[in-house]
């Protein structure tokens, strides 16, 4: 049998073979065979991919809502994000691959694009790139990036946000980017295989898990957390003192304990609420 689906996460119970239409594609599926066709009406052959990807939200467990659970699970989706990335009290991305250093020693601008709660992300880790590794950084929502002429930044590069990497403005603005002379994109998301990763130059996933409430939580704090450590990347590319690295580092690596902390003051939180 043969499935459709807009996200992978739906059909995760039933498979985890996938494969990923283009811009433009049309499919022709049965229950047999899926045939695929470009804006050419040619048909090609686009790639099986196998998803990693853990479907770990069904469970409420003892909490009330998906909500107060993804509130609480926090400092673990903190600490997911940030494993393997720390070594030696340093920031470390060679995820992003050989080249990436070289591109981001280029960067002179950075414009970030996202939609929602990843437009807060956004304008928060602006102060960051500006204030700690000294990069201008301009943050827009992409329904204004993407419909609006805009003059490029000399080495500028594009940073999209993007919870689950199929926000339609994001992706817009992204292809938009891409014929407007950007140095490069990095996209930085919580759906590895997501439409935003596979047309990004770079990508960085944060390791929140699924997630259900409607108002985000650790899918924000995860964000925010993977901007962090790209700031400090920055900071050491572009020749800034060892200490705003060791003092993001060591924040980062406390954020957990704190956070766990304040989740433990809820009962006397509750009663100053009422």
């Amino acid at each position: 049998e043969n499935f459709i689906a807009s996200d992978q996460l739906a059909l995760l119970p039933v498979t985890r073979r996938f494969i990923f239409l283009e811009e433009g594609d049309i499919a022709e599926v049965t229950r047999r065979s899926v045939t695929v066709f470009d804006t050419k009406g040619e048909q090609v052959k686009r790639q099986e991919i196998e998803s990693n990807l853990q479907y770990d939200a069904g469970d409420k467990g003892a909490y009330r809502h998906y909500m107060q659970k993804e509130i609480y699970v926090q400092p673990n989706a903190i600490k997911n994000t940030l494993t393997g990335r720390i070594s030696h009290g340093e920031v470390d991305l060679s995820e992003l691959g050989a080249n990436a250093n070289e591109l981001l020693s280029k960067v002179e601008h950075i414009q970030i694009v996202a939609c929602g709660t990843s437009y807060n992300s956004g304008m928060v880790s602006r102060y960051w790139f500006e204030s700690l590794a000294g990069v201008p950084c301009d943050v827009e929502i992409a329904s204004e990036f993407r419909y609006r002429k805009s003059a490029v930044r000399r080495n500028s590069l594009m940073i999209t946000l993007s919870q689950s990497g199929e926000t339609a403005d994001t992706l817009a603005a992204l292809r938009l980017s891409k014929e407007l002379g950007y140095l490069g994109s990095l996209a930085i998301c919580n759906v590895p295989g997501s439409s935003l990763v596979r047309e990004s130059d770079l990508a960085l996933m944060t390791k929140a898990g699924t997630e259900i409430g409607v108002a985000s939580t650790k899918a924000f704090t995860t964000q925010l957390t993977v901007l962090l450590m790209l700031v400090a990347k920055l900071a050491r590319l572009k020749g800034q003192d060892t200490s705003v690295e060791h003092d993001i580092v060591h924040g980062l690596q406390a954020l957990p304990s704190r956070i766990e902390q304040m989740l433990s003051q809820d009962k006397r939180i509750e009663a100053l609420a009422e």
